[in-house]
């Protein structure tokens, strides 16, 4: 497609800024409208894999998210309080062999900030209300503080999130489940902590697990299915504060299509999934790149076929995992206790599992 073509971008969290930013390094004019006022104020998603610093970097968000961010060397599990096992990213077979920790409100501004010296601002306060599609474009109705207008459009992404407009406007199915249990974070500021600050932990009891992610130094999120997690910690572990907590519930639901017509789906629009292995942002980010790269090279019907597999396989693999760590039958913990740390002695095994959590083991970005 050429320069010229008009595209609306729905959302304004980094599946949509990824959007806008690689659409416009490559000539575009996205418009980019958020109905909220601002970046994400909360932490949120911390991961950032090898996968997506491998798509960020020709746009020089990588370096900065590197410089910003909290490296990440590998995952520490314990049982009874004591170690079991770890996974090693050094042995990953990547230059980015490590993951960043980094708040999701901080790789926000760093798109936009690359955004606008790109020429492209976000457009907040601005929401999308409904839209028509035929043959020729989009008609689209906007409303901000202004008032309502109208906005026509040549292509829509709908990276509007979960519970995604774009994606209910086109009565797509949003097929799934939902994880019985209830899950809880904590981001906290820490006193005292027991274990490298470069690793992250997982803590495995019979059903439950309390995990640990490094956000800088001092500070991080605690995730578990206990509802009192901060009542579950290692004993050696101090709290300082606690700067935000909440409490959710695990879905895995998939739309059926990622495109219709003119219109096309990314991101948590297009499906959700358990925050273990932290693909979640990253595996939107692929979406939007993705989609820039197509809409460059006129091949736009290729946007299911390409990213929805992809997709489907990151569902399973999270929802395996989640359960293996919350559903432990005797077999389940003589697999994860037993066998696994004898497995993860063989280089070989720790590559594979180590290029799952970096995002590797999918299709390599063609344009890259």
């Amino acid at each position: 497609m050429t320069p010229d073509t008009s595209i609306l971008i729905s959302g304004g969290g980094p599946v949509g800024l990824t959007a806008a930013v690689e659409l416009t390094r490559r000539g575009f004019q996205p418009v980019i409208i958020d109905d909220d006022g601002e970046p994400t104020p909360e932490s949120r998603a911390l991961a950032v894999n090898a996968r997506t610093l491998d798509i960020l970097e020709p746009s020089g968000v990588t370096e900065r998210i590197i410089e910003e961010g909290t490296r990440i060397n590998g995952m520490i599990f314990l049982k009874d309080r004591k170690e079991t096992m770890r996974l090693e990213m050094r042995y990953l077979p990547h230059r980015f062999n490590f993951i960043v920790s980094l708040a999701q409100s901080r790789t926000e501004e760093l798109l936009i900030d690359r955004l606008g010296e790109l020429g492209c601002k976000v457009n907040w306060f601005t929401e999308l209300r409904q839209f028509e599609q035929n043959e020729n474009g989009i008609q689209c109705k906007l409303q901000s503080k202004a008032g309502t207008k109208d906005h026509a459009s040549q292509l829509l992404i709908g990276a509007d999130g979960a519970h995604s407009l774009v994606r209910k406007s086109l009565e797509l199915s949003f097929d799934g489940e939902t994880e019985p249990q209830a899950f809880s974070l904590a981001d906290v500021t820490l006193e005292d902590w027991p274990f490298p600050f470069d690793h992250g932990v997982i803590h495995a009891e019979t059903d439950r697990i309390v995990g640990f992610i490094p956000i800088s130094e001092g500070h991080g999120r605690f995730v578990s299915n206990y509802p009192d997690l901060l009542n579950h910690l290692p004993p050696s572990a101090r709290v300082k504060d606690v700067i935000w907590e909440s409490a959710f519930k695990i879905s895995y639901r998939q739309v059926e299509t990622y495109q219709s017509g003119r219109t096309f789906l990314a991101g948590d629009a297009a499906h959700i999934h358990s925050p273990v292995g932290g693909r979640g942002m990253n595996l939107g980010i692929e979406d939007a790149a993705t989609l820039a790269w197509l809409i460059e090279q006129g091949k736009t019907d290729d946007y299911t076929a390409m990213r929805y597999p992809i997709g489907a396989q990151v569902l399973k693999f999270t929802q395996t995992q989640t359960q293996q760590l919350t559903q432990r039958g005797a077999f389940q913990r003589f697999l994860q206790n037993t066998v696994a740390p004898l497995l993860l002695k063989v280089p070989a095994v720790q590559r594979l599992a180590v290029s799952r959590i970096a995002g590797l083991e999918t299709p390599h970005p063609p344009w890259l």
